[in-house]
Order: structure tokens, then C-alpha cells, then sequence
């Protein structure tokens, strides 16, 4: 008897959560009818999943010389267990697990399939087809054409004909046609089984299938059908500069984003997922052209596979090699070809390539919505882990069809294809600089005449408006950005932000009238309104409901029902746009020019893996490995170093949508149908979101966080954390240590507890100015490229209120906030480094230790480390910083505040290497930078602020300092990895702690020192 493959439909492949329970359970149970001329249930379900209005598909028995290449994938040799110990652990113990096998060869024996399993499957899959010596063998004709089928990989890939596709899976292969599209879609009716010849035990260890065929099905179950009304014109924020777009060269963007590495830095080479690429002689000669014509030497192209497959170079495949040429110029590109079939096959080459570069980027989606318990979804995820275990950071474009993701169902949708947690999901962006800025309606048309434009609020310095776009990585106050248009024209060498929004270029317009049926059988002319619903114009983003959120998700504390993309964003279209290598020009268009414009999330994710080639250079300049899949990395650096993100606030995806073949006020131009928008879809707001993720990259203050984060969990994990878990969700101090409290409350009146032990203090929370310096200001400010005149604006903006405790090793910690009870939501990750915020009603408390710790690279003494300072503050200001005995601050067992103290301090004291143990403030508004030296591993490390102008002096150790209130002065706070805020004033004066915030930083200065600039 054959074996059934469940859930193994048409529709498990293609159509997850867009279809009736029944029309599952229809399709599952039928058989093909023998005469097609009588259509059965099943047969009718499949064409009206392709009905576009009222046109009706064709049905028909695939050719006889039809190809179809499928791979069927076996189980792991090893047990499940050893993989889930392996991912989900931290990426410290990924790399280290992974360096425990000797080579990859031992990696795969057991990871791979069992040899002697896979060899059986494959001489019974071979009988079962009928392979016989001088027969037309499936797997080498699949070998042949480039797929590739080992142990290793646990895939045997076959080429079949329509007769080979019905022996191997008893089932017949059908063709639907459209007669509106002139294309054909296979599918086939119930679930697939495996011939007899194929014994039980072989059927079970063939646990994942897959169809190297796309299907966009096109008529699904309206899941939300509400009409919301969309306003007419532009739907986004950012994005209607029109003519006044800037063209700008992928190295100008890279450069925007602050991209770590000098452009003379050699790189390694980066892997891109393509289709064909036409004549490749004039493709490499046509690339180096373009490389000549934006300032770049000559650059290498490798076609490792497809190279003769023909067809022409698409527009995604050179704005591909464009992007990455600008951002890693020194980067070779190696290509693989997805066969024309998926790009599953391509990211296969990928993974089990012996000279496979460590980063790589894919612009093509997976077509099609595998269902969570199917064997195609199986397939899917294992391939993906595979990239896990082959030490591959996968980024992929997260889409162009906006929150809808093209599936025309009225609701918000994630594709299966974009729901892996091992991946790097890339959403888009627009830039505007004030040119084009000046010439967006959206940015530059009055609210009312009471109320400005953007733009003029800005550009008269409004705190509120330049508050949020310093969030989303403004470094120049408005006022000072100029209004000329970067040049050359076409290929602008320079991109300077004043405005990041969300990708959204959606918009509305008065129609052509279109004819419209009447009840009388009649047809009339009806106005409608046009709206490209579902088109490439928006940055898709979502949360899936076929994947259960990942470790890193739930740790960031989303709190959401499942995977949710993206994960980052970068520039891809709208005001700003990306010159790259004209397709047409590589196709013999002998009219088109050499440069032309393109975009999309196809350009934001090659250019986030270009950044992530970066960071592999610099993490083997400090001796670390590369980075492989470190998406929980991110989630980590956004928490402990904000400022690594710019934050994207303004904007929206909403473009949820379902068609019809009946009259409504608004047409698809694009499908040709009319259509009705539901409103469904995400905006934009601080923090994480479901339009742009963590946000887009301040290049190098994320390569210094990944360092500092990467260094902790290799060499530092079993460093004492500030708090332990007391296994009932609470917390313990995990050694003796001064402890800051920094409250954050929006209306003043919170009242918060500190609990240390059996001990409870009681804190009247201060209202945190609206434009208080967060962590994220304070890093930003840490630039040297930042503008005086911002930090000047946000001067004396008060924060809440704080406070001081010292905690015993093993005394409970705790805090609540008006009698609700303070949660940790991200300690896991924040713990490691030193604080920890408590969540309640709204409100916040950061708890901090007092000092900092040397997290040399790989442990190393005698090390070097930059001193960054920004100053706030008027006074004339001095550092002292010296290193301590313990998490309290004691020196020689006497404590600060100890008459002794300060002389110890002298003794303890760090020298810059010019030879100074005092450090001078850069003065009100200005950057300065030293470096320490001799720093030593595990150092603990306090500092003293010395005010010159009024000769007072003040420690972190808050019970050495004055008395304000009755309470010790708390003079410093915390304000993410490492950095520190100070209070200059006896008697804590404006409480804005801005008047010097001091960075440590222990890893940028090893090796070349590429990080230090």
C-alpha cells in the first residue's frame, strides 16, 4: 500500500491560512477525475483558488515532457535534542558548540542524514521509478542541472516527468491555465503518497518535502472585509518628494548610515540568491563599468552556478551587485542561481559550498504559504537551520506588498517564507534630506495656518519635532542642514538625513471611469478611485501566525502571539533612492543609460549584509569568530546600546486589502480588479514595531555594541550578574554592590518602592521632562559628527527622580511602581551588563550598578580603553577614574566617604597615555575622547567629577557625596552599556544629568582600531 504524506496538499504548499477548513479537508480526500470533463470537488476548489473576478481557469492533465524537480529531505542523524540544546542557547554557545567539532565534515556526520538510511532511501526511490542502467535517472539529471544531493544535506533532489511525478507519489500532475495571465500553475489533487516500493521505515525518515515551483494563489478567504476609507494622496509620511527624489550611490547610503570600516579594508566575500543573469561577459564588463562610473576600482563577480541558464539580467539582480559593490567595494560577489525554480535550492548551494562566503542576502521571496504541519514546512525550517549550523547570517528582503503581503484577504499577513527565526529580516525605509524635504507635501504642507509643516517646525528648531528625528538618527540640528540638492544629479556622492519614515509610497488617486454591470444587464461608466494595492511600494511587516515567537522576541518582551518581521530596516525607496547598474543597459538597450534608479527591501537587505560583512572583519580583528546567525545579538544591542538604531517613528504599512468582481468606489490598476482597502496594517512609534523592527543601523555604535556583546558571552558569562533569579520571578542581588535607581514617569506622581532586602524606601517620582535625555540621546551624543547645537537645545530638561542603595550578595531586589509590582521584562539580556528596567503601570525604574567592568577582548590585560565624553553642562569640568576592589567601591576595605578615601583613589587612579590621571571636560556642548591604559580584565572600574568652576567634587557612590533632602545626592546615573550621566551641581541643580556623559569602552581599541574613530 503506498504511504500517505499528510498534510502534503496543493494547499499545504501554497495556501496556509488563506482557505475554509473545508476546502482543506475537500481537497485532501478527492482523487483526480479520470474524465475532466466532469469536475469534482476537490478539481473546483483548485480553480477557484486562480479566478480572477469572473474568469474562470482551465483545467488539464500536466505534459508528458513536463519538469518538475522536487527534493525530499531525511531526518538528522542526530537526536532532536542535541539541535534544540544548540539554538537555544546565546550565540557564545552556538560559536563555541559549533568550534567543538574539528571540521565540517564531523559537523554534518551528525547533522547530516545517516549515510546508510539516506543510501536506502535512494536505491528505493530509484526502484520505484524504475532506474535501471541506460535509463534516464531523475537524480542525475537534477544533479546535472545543479542541485545538489548528499548525506550531508539530507536532500535527494529528482528531476520528474509527468508519468515519473504519478509513480514516485500516485498522484497525477494537472496544469491550471488563466487565459488573463497566458501562464500555467501545477498543482495536483489530495495528498501526495509514496509508492509501495518505498518501505515504511524509508517513508518515516523522509520527514520534508519540496517543490522547486512558485504558486501565488490568488483568490484566498476574506478574513477582514470592514471597509476602512483611505484619505486621497499619499499614504505614507516621507515619501511624495517626486521630482525632487535624490539618486544617491550605495556607498553615499552606507556612508549615511555610518558604515564602521575605512573603504581600503579588505572584506570577504558576500553569497547573493539570483535567478539568471543573461550574457554574463557583458554583465561582469557592464558591472565594472558602473564600478568606474561611481569612483570604485574593478570589482569581482563569480557566477558558481547557473551561469548558462540563459534569459536576461533583471533590474533585482543589478541593484543586488550595486549595493553590495558600494558598501563592501573590496567584497568579491559570488552568485548562485536558483535553476529557475525557488530560491530554497540557492540557499542549499549556499550552506554546503566548501568556499561558501559567512554572509549572504536574498531579494527573492519564497512564493507560496506552506501550512505549519506540513512537510514542505519542514523542509523550509530545517534548511534554515541549516544555515544556522554552516555559520551563515541569512538576511532577506522582507518584502515590497506592505502590511497586506499581496495576499488579497483584507488582513495583515506574514508569509511563511519570512517566518524564520534564523534569519535577518530587512523592512525599508525612506530618506529625505531637506531638499527633498522642502519639496514633499507630506513634510511641507501646514496642518492649518495655526500649525506648521514639519519641515518649518524643524527648521525653526521646534524641541518636540527635532527630539523624535534625533531619535531616528539626526546628528545636525535643522537649522544648520543645507537645502541644496547632493550632486552629481543621478548619482548623488553624498546622502545627508534630515527625515527617516517608513517605506510606504502607496497612494490614492481620481480614476478613469471603468465599466460597471448593472442589475438591468446593462453597462455604465463609473468613476472610481485608483489605489495599487498589494503593489511593490511598501515595507511588509507583520506578525506570523505559523511560528511561535522566537527566544530573542519573547526576551525583548514583544509579548506577541508569534514571529514578528522585521527585524531591522534601512533605506529603500521613496525620497531617496539608490543609483545602480541599468539592467536594460546590461541587455543591449543601447538607448538606456548606464546608471539608473532602483529600490525596494531588495536594496535594504544586500546593504545590511554588506554592514554585516563589516562586522565580520572587525570580529576576527579582535579574535572573535564570525558572526553566523546572531539575530539575537540585535534584539541584545537595541536594549544595552540604543543608540545603535535610529529609531523610526513616522510612517505606516497599512495597505490590507481583499478584490472583487463587483463594483466598489475603488480599482486596482495593477490586478485590474476592484477592490476594497480595510486599513489594516501597522504605524510606526517608538521602540520596536511591526513597520521597521529594531529600526535602521548607526553602523559603527552597533559594530561597538555586537564587540561588547559577543566578548561578554565568550569570555565573561560566568561573571558575577548584578541580579540572580530567585526561581519565583524574583531577583537577588548576585553580589555585594551600590545599586542606582533612575525612576521614568510621564506624570510626575508615581510613587515608587525600592525593595533591597527586608528594607523598602519609598520615592515620590519627579516628572521626567518631555525632552530628558534618554539612553539613546545620551549614546547618539557620543559622536563626534554630532551637532553642538543639538545637545545645547536639549539642555536642562529635568529627569525623575533617583536613588541609592547598597545590597548584600543573595538580598532580594525589587521595585514597584504605585503598589503594582515592578517587571524585569528584558533582564536576560540587560543583566549581563550591569542594569535592569522594572516595568509597571506605565512607568519605569532602571536599576544600575555604580561602576563598570573591564570587558577586555578575549580576556586580555595591559589593554587600552576610549574614554568618549560629551558635555552638557557650563561648568569647567575634571574626571577622575580609578579602579576599585569590589561592586561597592571599597579600596583597601575602606569604603567611599572614608577619610582615606580620596588619597586611595590618587593611588588608584588611571592614566590617560599622554600621562594625565585628570581628565578635562571638552567644554559646554563639545566631544572629547582619551585613552586609558593599562586596563586590565575583570577591572572594576569608578569615577569621580570634579567641578572646577565651583571647586565641589562628587562620587558614584551616592552616601560619599551631600545630603539633598535627607537622602545621599545621587550625582550620576546609567545610561546603557558602559555610559554615564552626570549631575555637575551641589545640590543636584537642574537634575538633567547631560552635564558630562562618559562612555567606557573596552574592545574598540584592540587590533586596528577601526571603532575608535
Amino acid at each position: 500500500m503506498p504511504t500517505v504524506i499528510n498534510n502534503s496538499t496543493f494547499l499545504d504548499s501554497y495556501g496556509a491560512g488563506q482557505y475554509t477548513d473545508q476546502q482543506y479537508q475537500t481537497v485532501a480526500a478527492a482523487t483526480l477525475s479520470t474524465d475532466l470533463r466532469v469536475i469534482k470537488a476537490a478539481d473546483q476548489v483548485i480553480l477557484d483558488l486562480f479566478q480572477y473576478g469572473a474568469t474562470a481557469s482551465t483545467l488539464s492533465v500536466a505534459r508528458a515532457d513536463t519538469q518538475i524537480t522536487v527534493g525530499l529531505m531525511l531526518d538528522r542523524a542526530a537526536p532532536p535534542f542535541q539541535l534544540d540544546d544548540l539554538l537555544g542557547g546565546t550565540w557564545g554557545q552556538r560559536q563555541a558548540a559549533q568550534a567543538a567539532f574539528p571540521d565540517q565534515a564531523a559537523l554534518w556526520a551528525t547533522y547530516g542524514a545517516d549515510v546508510a538510511t539516506y543510501n536506502t532511501v535512494k536505491g528505493q526511490i530509484q526502484t520505484a521509478l524504475g532506474v535501471v542502467p541506460g535509463s534516464i535517472d531523475p537524480l542525475a539529471t537534477a544533479t546535472a542541472a545543479g542541485y545538489i544531493s548528499t548525506p550531508e544535506d539530507r536532500t535527494i533532489w529528482l528531476t520528474l516527468d509527468r508519468d515519473q511525478f504519478t509513480a514516485l507519489f500516485n498522484a497525477v500532475p494537472v496544469e491550471i491555465s488563466n487565459p488573463d495571465t497566458e501562464g500555467t500553475t501545477l498543482a495536483w489533487i489530495g495528498n501526495l503518497a509514496f509508492n509501495d516500493a518505498i518501505s515504511a521505515s524509508s517513508a518515516a525518515a523522509i520527514k520534508g518535502l519540496w517543490i522547486e515551483r512558485g504558486a501565488a494563489l490568488t483568490n484566498p478567504l476574506v478574513t477582514a472585509s470592514t471597509l476602512v476609507a483611505p484619505q486621497l494622496g499619499p499614504q505614507g509620511i516621507g515619501n511624495a518628494a517626486d521630482q525632487a527624489k535624490v539618486v544617491a550611490t550605495p556607498a553615499a547610503i552606507a556612508a549615511s548610515y555610518n558604515f564602521p570600516l575605512p573603504t581600503n579594508v579588505a572584506t570577504d566575500p558576500v553569497a547573493l540568491v539570483e535567478t539568471v543573469y543573461g550574457d554574463t561577459a557583458k554583465l561582469t564588463s557592464s558591472y565594472n563599468e558602473y564600478r568606474h562610473a561611481v569612483n570604485l576600482a574593478p570589482g569581482t563577480l563569480q557566477y558558481v552556478s547557473g551561469a548558462n541558464l540563459g534569459g536576461s539580467a533583471s533590474g533585482e539582480l543589478t541593484l543586488d551587485i550595486s549595493v553590495v559593490a558600494g558598501a563592501v567595494p573590496n567584497s568579491t560577489i559570488r552568485m548562485y542561481s536558483d535553476l529557475k525554480g525557488t530560491p530554497y535550492n540557492a540557499y542549499q548551494q549556499i550552506f554546503f559550498d566548501a568556499d561558501r562566503p559567512g554572509v549572504l542576502s536574498s531579494s527573492f521571496p519564497i512564493i507560496g504559504q506552506s501550512t505549519a504541519g506540513s512537510p514542505f514546512r519542514w523542509a523550509f525550517q530545517q534548511l534554515m537551520i541549516d544555515g544556522v549550523l554552516a555559520n551563515v547570517t541569512v538576511h532577506m528582503a522582507g518584502g515590497d506588498e506592505g502590511a497586506s503581503a499581496a495576499i488579497a484577504n483584507g488582513n495583515a499577513n506574514v508569509t511563511s517564507g519570512h517566518s524564520s527565526p534564523y534569519t535577518i529580516l530587512v523592512g525599508g525605509t525612506s530618506i529625505a534630506t531637506l531638499s527633498s524635504a522642502l519639496a514633499d507635501p507630506t513634510l511641507n504642507t501646514p496642518v492649518s495656518p495655526e500649525v506648521q509643516s514639519l519641515v518649518q517646525l524643524a527648521l525653526h528648531n521646534d524641541r518636540g519635532t527635532v527630539y523624535g528625528m534625533v531619535a531616528a538618527g539626526l546628528k545636525t540640528l535643522p537649522s544648520h542642514l543645507s537645502a541644496a540638492a547632493p550632486g552629481p544629479e543621478g548619482a548623488a556622492k553624498q546622502l545627508t538625513k534630515m527625515f527617516e519614515t517608513v517605506w510606504q509610497a502607496l497612494t490614492v488617486t481620481p480614476g478613469e471611469a471603468h465599466d460597471v454591470p448593472t442589475t438591468s444587464g446593462k453597462v455604465k461608466k463609473v468613476p472610481v478611485l485608483e489605489a495599487d494595492y498589494g503593489a511593490h511600494l511598501t515595507g511588509s511587516g507583520g506578525v506570523s501566525d505559523i511560528m511561535a515567537p522566537p527566544n530573542y522576541q519573547t526576551a525583548f518582551g514583544l509579548g506577541l502571539s508569534g514571529r514578528a518581521i522585521p527585524d531591522v530596516t534601512a533605506l529603500s525607496s521613496g525620497d531617496a533612492k539608490y543609483a545602480t547598474l541599468n539592467h536594460d543597459y546590461v541587455n543591449g538597450d543601447h538607448h538606456a543609460g548606464l546608471i539608473a534608479s532602483n529600490g525596494g527591501t531588495s536594496a535594504a537587505s544586500p546593504l545590511w549584509a554588506s554592514l554585516t560583512t563589516q562586522f565580520n572583519v572587525i570580529f576576527k580583528d579582535q579574535g572573535l569568530p564570525k558572526l553566523g546567525y546572531y539575530t539575537d545579538l540585535l534584539y541584545i544591542a537595541d536594549v544595552i546600546a540604543p543608540a545603535s538604531f535610529n529609531d523610526i517613528l513616522l510612517g505606516n504599512n497599512i495597505n490590507g486589502f481583499y478584490t472583487t468582481a463587483y463594483q466598489t468606489d475603488y480599482f486596482n490598476p495593477g490586478l485590474g480588479l476592484f477592490e476594497v482597502p480595510t486599513g489594516l496594517g501597522y504605524t510606526a512609534h517608538p521602540g520596536f514595531d511591526l513597520t521597521s523592527g529594531l529600526g535602521s543601523p548607526n553602523g559603527l555604535l552597533l559594530a561597538r555594541a555586537l564587540t561588547a556583546i559577543a566578548h561578554q558571552q565568550v569570555s565573561y558569562s560566568t561573571s558575577p550578574a548584578m541580579l540572580d533569579s530567585d526561581g519565583s520571578g524574583g531577583w537577588l542581588a548576585g553580589t555585594n554592590e551600590a545599586l542606582l535607581f533612575q525612576t521614568f514617569s510621564h506624570d510626575g506622581d508615581a510613587t515608587v518602592g525600592m525593595h533591597v532586602g527586608n528594607g523598602t524606601t519609598l520615592l515620590s517620582s519627579a516628572m521626567t521632562a518631555p525632552y530628558a535625555w534618554t539612553a539613546r540621546l545620551a549614546q547618539q551624543s557620543l559622536q563626534s559628527d554630532f551637532d553642538p547645537g543639538l545637545v545645547l537645545l536639549f539642555d536642562k530638561q529635568g529627569q525623575g527622580s533617583v536613588g541609592y542603595h547598597s545590597a548584600a550578595a543573595g538580598q532580594s531586589v525589587g521595585v514597584s511602581i504605585d503598589g503594582l509590582t515592578g517587571h524585569a521584562l528584558q533582564a536576560s539580556m540587560s543583566n549581563p551588563f550591569g542594569f535592569v528596567d522594572f516595568f509597571a503601570g506605565g512607568d519605569a525604574v532602571h536599576v544600575s550598578r555604580a561602576v563598570s567592568i573591564a570587558e577586555t577582548v578575549g580576556g586580555a590585560n595591559n589593554e587600552l580603553a576610549v574614554v568618549r565624553m560629551r558635555q552638557g553642562g557650563e561648568n569647567s569640568l575634571q574626571l577622575t577614574l580609578y579602579r576599585v576592589d569590589d561592586y561597592s567601591g571599597t579600596i583597601d576595605g575602606k569604603a567611599p566617604g572614608h577619610a582615606d578615601y580620596a588619597a586611595l583613589v590618587a593611588s588608584r587612579a588611571y592614566q590617560t597615555t599622554d600621562g594625565r590621571t585628570a581628565i578635562s571636560g571638552p567644554g559646554y556642548g563639545q566631544f572629547g575622547e582619551v585613552l586609558l591604559k593599562g586596563v586590565d580584565a575583570n577591572d572594576i572600574i569608578a569615577m569621580r567629577l570634579d567641578n572646577v568652576t565651583t571647586g565641589a567634587f562628587f562620587w558614584a557612590f551616592a552616601h560619599a557625596n551631600e545630603q539633598v533632602n535627607g537622602q545621599p545626592a545621587v550625582h550620576m546615573i546609567n545610561q546603557g552599556l558602559n555610559t554615564w550621566a552626570w549631575e555637575d551641581t551641589f545640590g543636584l541643580g537642574d537634575h538633567d544629568y547631560n552635564d558630562l556623559i562618559v562612555q567606557l569602552d573596552f574592545t574598540s581599541a584592540h587590533g586596528q582600531g577601526w571603532l575608535m574613530r
